[in-house]
C-alpha cells in the first residue's frame, strides 16, 4: 500500500465568545496541519464546547479556511460536549446537570453529523437511525467511527461527560467491520473517550475545580467488551480524545493515541498534532509539537476579532 499520513487532534472546545482562544489554536493548528502535508485529519470529539449553533458556525468556518472541509480530507466523530455542551461560567456549574437531563440526545447527534455533512460523506453504517458507528475508506486504510457517549442518567452519567458503547452499536460495529471488504486492511478506530487511567491535578480555580469533578465522572463503561472486538477484528489503532492530554499507550496489544491535549493540555505551552504515517510496513506514530501564538483566554481578548467570529455571530 502507498504510505499515507493522518493528522490526529482533539477537543478544540470551540465557542466564540468564552473560549475565543480556542478559536485561534485551533486556526493555528490547522494550518500546522496543512504544512505538515497531512493527507486526512481525523478528529475525535468534542469539535464544540456547548454544541451551539455559533460554536458550529465557527469550526465549520475554521475547517473550510484550512481546506479540510471535504469528505476525502477530514473525519470526525462525535464527542459529550457536542451533544451536552459544558460549563463556562460559575452560574453553569449548579444548572448543568439540568440541561444535561433535557438534551435532546438523538436529535442533536443527527444535528452533528448534519452540520458536518462533508465529513460523513463515504461513509458506510448499517442503520439508518444512526450516523454511528461508521466505516469510511481513505486509500487502503479503514477508519472506524463509534459513538462512545453515554445517555444522561441521573445515576451513570449526571453530567454527560461519561461513555458507553450499547450493544446494538458493538453489532452494528461486527456487521461493518467484519465484511470481506476490510480483510487485509489497517483499521483505526476513532472515539472519544479513553480507555487510560486520569491523573489529577489540584489548582484552586473554578475551571480546575468543575475539572474534578468532571474527571470524577469520566469513565468509559464497557472497556472490556469494546477492547475484545477490537482484538477479534484486528484494529491496528484506536485513536481518542477526552483526556487533555497528548500521550501513547497500549491496552491487551493494542496502540492507543490521546489527541485531547491538542490546544487544551493544562501541562503543555504548545500544541500538538499527532501524525499517524502508515504503509506497508506497519504505522508509525509521531506527537508534532507547535509553539502557541497565543498563551491564555486574556490575550486572546486583545487581538483583533478573526473574520470567522464575524461570520459566526
Amino acid at each position: 500500500m502507498a504510505e499515507m499520513t493522518l493528522a490526529h487532534i482533539s477537543d478544540l472546545h470551540l465557542n466564540p465568545h468564552y473560549k475565543r482562544a480556542n478559536v485561534l489554536r485551533t486556526r493555528q493548528i490547522l494550518h500546522a496541519v496543512n504544512r505538515l502535508g497531512a493527507d486526512h485529519v481525523v478528529v475525535t470529539g468534542d469539535i464544540t464546547s456547548g454544541a451551539l449553533p455559533e460554536d458550529f458556525a465557527v469550526a465549520r468556518d475554521l475547517f473550510a479556511e484550512a481546506g479540510l472541509l471535504q469528505g476525502s480530507r477530514l473525519t470526525m466523530v462525535i464527542g459529550n460536549h457536542d451533544i451536552f455542551g459544558g460549563v463556562h461560567t460559575a452560574e453553569d456549574v449548579l444548572s448543568f446537570p439540568g440541561k444535561c437531563r433535557k438534551a435532546p440526545y438523538d436529535r442533536r447527534v443527527q444535528e452533528f453529523a448534519g452540520q458536518f455533512s462533508e465529513a460523513f460523506e463515504r461513509t458506510l453504517t448499517v442503520s439508518k437511525e444512526s450516523p454511528f458507528p461508521f466505516v469510511k475508506m481513505v486509500n487502503d486504510v479503514v477508519l472506524i467511527g463509534i459513538n462512545s457517549v453515554a445517555r444522561y442518567s441521573g445515576v451513570r452519567n449526571p453530567l454527560g461527560s461519561n461513555g458507553w458503547v450499547d450493544d446494538d452499536q458493538l453489532e452494528r460495529f461486527e456487521r461493518l467491520v467484519g465484511s470481506r471488504l476490510f480483510t487485509g486492511k489497517r483499521k483505526i478506530v476513532l472515539i472519544h473517550h479513553h480507555f487510560c487511567k486520569l491523573e489529577q491535578n489540584g489548582v484552586g480555580t473554578m475551571h480546575s475545580v468543575w475539572g474534578t469533578i468532571e474527571r470524577q465522572t469520566m469513565k468509559l463503561r464497557g472497556k472490556k467488551d469494546l477492547l475484545r472486538l477490537f482484538q477479534q477484528h484486528g484494529i491496528d489503532l484506536v485513536l481518542h480524545g477526552h483526556y487533555h492530554r497528548t500521550m501513547e499507550y497500549e491496552r491487551k496489544g493494542i496502540r492507543f493515541l490521546n489527541g485531547g491535549g491538542s490546544v487544551m493540555d493544562e501541562l503543555s505551552k504548545t500544541l500538538t498534532v499527532n501524525i499517524v504515517r502508515v504503509s506497508g510496513r506497519g504505522i508509525d506514530v509521531a506527537a508534532h509539537r507547535i509553539p502557541l501564538e497565543s498563551v491564555d483566554e486574556a490575550a486572546a481578548s486583545r487581538l483583533p476579532a478573526p473574520a470567522v467570529l464575524d461570520r459566526a455571530a
